[in-house]
C-alpha cells in the first residue's frame, strides 16, 4: 500500500537513507538531513516501509516578487512512474504551499520530453518574475486535475 507523507527526522534515521534505492535517483548534492534542518518539505511516497518517491519543496526569497515555493527536486523510482504519483506529489505540495499562504510553485524542468510534458500538463508556465523557473499559479486549479 502506498502512503504519502512528509518525511520526519526520526524516520530518516531509521531508514538508513544511503542504502535506499531512491537515494541513487536524487541529486548527488542532496542531503535529506540538511533539508529537514532548513525546514524544507520532503513529501515522500512509501510502498510499505520503502521510500519510492520524493518531492522536495523549499520557500524562495521573494525579493519583491510574489511569494513562491520551489520544487527543488521530484523523483520516483522507475517502476512507479506513469501512474499519477508525480501529479499527486505536486498536488500535495500545492496544498502545503497554499496552507502557508504561498500561491505559486516554481520548478526548474529537465530538458526532456517527459519532464516538459508533465510540466505543461500541470500548467507550469514561464513568467517574468522567475525567469529561470516555470511557475504554477495555484489559483489555476485546472492544472491540478487529471487530464
Amino acid at each position: 500500500m502506498l502512503k504519502f507523507h512528509p518525511l520526519k527526522a526520526e524516520e530518516l534515521r531509521e531508514l538508513q537513507w544511503q542504502s535506499q534505492p531512491l537515494a541513487a535517483y536524487l541529486p548527488a548534492y542532496f542531503d535529506p538531513a540538511e533539508a529537514l534542518k532548513r525546514e524544507d518539505l520532503l513529501l515522500t511516497v512509501f510502498d510499505g516501509s520503502r521510500p519510492v518517491g520524493m518531492l522536495v519543496m523549499r520557500k524562495e526569497p521573494t525579493n519583491g516578487r510574489p511569494n513562491c515555493a520551489v520544487i527543488e527536486t521530484a523523483v520516483l523510482l522507475p517502476e512507479y512512474r506513469r501512474h499519477g504519483l508525480g501529479r499527486m506529489l505536486t498536488a500535495l505540495a500545492a496544498g502545503a504551499a497554499a496552507e502557508r499562504g504561498i500561491w505559486f510553485l516554481a520548478a526548474q524542468v529537465l530538458d526532456t520530453p517527459e519532464a516538459k510534458g508533465f510540466a505543461s500538463a500541470m500548467h507550469f508556465r514561464q513568467t517574468e518574475w522567475y525567469p529561470d523557473y516555470l511557475l504554477l499559479d495555484l489559483s489555476d486549479v485546472e492544472g491540478m486535475r487529471h487530464g
